[in-house]
């Protein structure tokens, strides 16, 4: 695959597009009537889904839902004991916790440190104290996945990510729509979304409009048929 080919960098798939997994709340309302519960083992999944534990959407998008926790260089412990069904171990071996796993997989791919990173991008890298990791006789630089939880939680207090985090997510969603000829940005790169009169909207607004649009469109099929 040459340089110039649209593709997905291990320091995006293998790191920093990781950063959701500390945004997992400890605890989920699943509906009124189930819940609060963890999301291992409660909601493992793999299952049909009794009428005890369906979704009230309400709850998880829109105003009153559960909302994700602050990006923190710390994982819920539902993910730091993974059930057997998702990690395929058994719960006590070191594989069960997504924290090692990522750690892992960053090791085994060869990425460079966040420090590294930072350095090539021309900001100045977090300093060590700022990670913290020395206390715990940490002596060299910081695991990509780790370095951009916690410039997030330094930088940005949790609510976005940090400078190299955000430049690795970015640049590469951004491209990968740059690249696609088929997409919004290649078609009409001056179109903006829009679903509200000042411009700003959420998931809930998305899905809504979706709704109402399937809506009338069945409509609009059962006026067609002249058997309806």
């Amino acid at each position: 695959m040459s340089r110039d080919e649209p593709h997905v960098p291990l320091e995006f798939a293998a790191a920093a597009y990781r950063y959701g997994h500390a945004q997992i709340r400890e605890l989920y309302q699943v509906n009124p009537h189930y819940g609060p519960v963890p999301l291992f083992p409660d909601l493992v999944g793999f299952g049909p889904v009794t009428q005890e534990r369906a979704v009230d959407w309400s709850l998880h998008i829109g105003p009153g839902a559960q909302k994700a926790i602050r990006i923190a260089a710390r994982l819920p412990g539902a993910l730091l004991h993974l059930p057997p069904q998702i990690s395929g171990v058994r719960s006590d071996h070191d594989l069960s916790s997504l924290a090692a796993r990522d750690l892992a997989r960053g090791m085994k791919c060869g990425l460079p440190s966040g420090e590294a990173v930072a350095r090539a991008m021309g900001i100045t890298p977090l300093e060590p104290r700022a990670i913290g990791l020395a206390r715990y006789g940490w002596v060299d630089e910081t695991p990509l996945w780790l370095y951009v939880l916690r410039e997030a939680e330094m930088l940005c207090g949790g609510e976005r990510l940090g400078p190299v985090g955000g430049r690795i997510v970015g640049d590469v969603l951004v491209g990968i729509l740059d690249s696609d000829p088929e997409s919004f940005r290649a078609h009409a790169p001056d179109w903006r979304p829009w679903l509200t009169g000042n411009g700003s909207f959420s998931l809930a607004h998305v899905l809504l409009a979706r709704r109402a649009s399937a809506l009338a469109d069945a409509s609009q099929s059962r006026s067609a048929d002249p058997e309806s």
